[in-house]
């Protein structure tokens, strides 16, 4: 079926999957990176200090991804993503309100979880396991949401800066969710999609499901999966937390920074597009070794070119590794254990993932306080690509 007969048959299920990933951005570290100086000034803390308690915040909400993301298994979807929508609208409001870093904290909390742990999870959930032929093309097409809010948001948000108090912008994003997002998701998702979306008994416990994850593990295979899977969260949640300061030290203005994300957002629309058939063609995992090649990329491009075009050509390459990841991912785990537990096998996964991005920022924030080298940083980030993607061609079919 062609891109364009599947999107017109499969529309509503589809503008479901794009509005959980593009309202995903509410949590993602390229959004919330643009409030840090604020946060840092209103709250006094160093670049350390925040990175530490972002860090903190992240690693709770890993913490909670298995047992929260496996009820996608259990109960009907529309009630599900509504759940993760209201999570999303305490975040931001806690954001807005917080009078105490402690409540800063907490709305952080919140955003890293409903937003970058369960919005995407949930998407990309229901098209792993409502499509087989066609799971690479929806995976593609929902992922849209992703690059759409890269693109739109940080021009909109900084154009907002102008005229508006930060909290009062977080005020408009938690006003967006609830008259937005929430009735979107009541109104796409009937019952006659739910039960095929759904194939658990509604209601039930899962009680069983942490006894899954002792046999996920078993497969040999995990660990040659694990560290590729853990590369690109890491790297970009520390290079976008920190970009300004990073960008200062290759001579990058925020202007610039800001500009140079329509290049991410682009790329990563053409990967995830062009990745979707790959996937039906060959299999996730034949792709799957491939996938950190982009990103080794671009760490090596501000290490051997100096411009104003190279922060273009690092997003870019940075996003065709993000746009293709989480399709190639999502893909993979059906392969591999079927679509029946999904759900579970991805809540597993996604915990991994956003614990890995909870090590970065502290850790990206000291390099920074102790005057690293920005060129180090990228070596590190090309030595460690790379030993990954080899790893990873232990899953590829044609050399097993």
């Amino acid at each position: 079926m062609t891109y364009l007969a599947f999107v017109l048959q499969e529309r509503r299920l589809l503008t479901f999957g794009v509005s959980l990933t593009f309202f995903s951005s509410l949590g993602q570290t390229f959004l919330i990176s643009l409030f840090v100086p604020f946060f840092l000034e209103d709250f006094a803390l160093t670049n350390t200090g925040f990175g530490t308690m972002y860090s903190a915040a992240t690693l709770i909400s890993a913490a909670s991804m298995p047992w929260l993301g496996q009820w996608i298994d259990r109960i009907p979807l529309r009630w599900y993503s509504l759940s993760v929508a209201i999570g999303l609208v305490i975040a931001t409001s806690l954001v807005m309100l917080s009078w105490h870093i402690a409540i800063l904290f907490t709305g952080i909390l919140f955003l890293r979880l409903s937003g970058q742990g369960l919005s995407g999870h949930t998407a990309e959930t229901a098209m792993a396991r409502l499509y087989s032929r066609e799971r690479g093309k929806a995976l593609s097409v929902s992922s849209l949401g992703y690059p759409i809010g890269e693109a739109v948001l940080p021009v909109v948000i900084a154009s907002l800066f102008t005229i508006l108090h930060w909290r009062t912008i977080w005020g408009l994003l938690a006003l967006s969710v609830l008259i937005v997002l929430i009735p979107l998701l009541y109104l796409l998702i009937g019952r006659q999609r739910e039960g095929k979306i759904n194939p658990g008994k509604s209601g039930s416990v899962p009680e069983r499901a942490f006894e899954k994850y002792p046999l996920i593990f078993r497969d040999s295979r995990i660990w040659f999966i694990i560290p590729t899977v853990l590369m690109p969260p890491f790297w970009v949640t520390g290079l976008f937390l920190y970009q300004i300061s990073i960008g200062s030290h290759l001579g990058w203005s925020a202007g610039l920074i800001a500009t140079a994300f329509i290049s991410f957002a682009v790329f990563r629309i053409f990967s995830a597009l062009t990745v979707g058939p790959l996937i039906d063609r060959f299999s996730a995992q034949a792709l799957f070794p491939t996938l950190l090649l982009p990103m080794t990329a671009a760490f090596l491009v501000p290490m051997l070119f100096s411009g104003q075009w190279t922060p273009f050509l690092y997003m870019g390459l940075l996003g065709m590794t993000m746009g293709a990841g989480g399709n190639i991912k999502s893909a993979l785990w059906a392969e591999l254990f079927g679509t029946e537990m999904i759900g579970t096998v991805r809540s597993l996964f996604s915990s991994v993932m956003v614990f890995s991005t909870a090590l970065s920022p502290s850790l990206f924030g000291w390099l920074l306080d102790i005057e690293t080298h920005i060129y180090y940083i990228f070596v590190a980030g090309v030595i460690t690509t790379l030993i990954s993607a080899l790893l990873a061609l232990r899953i590829h079919p044609g050399l097993r």
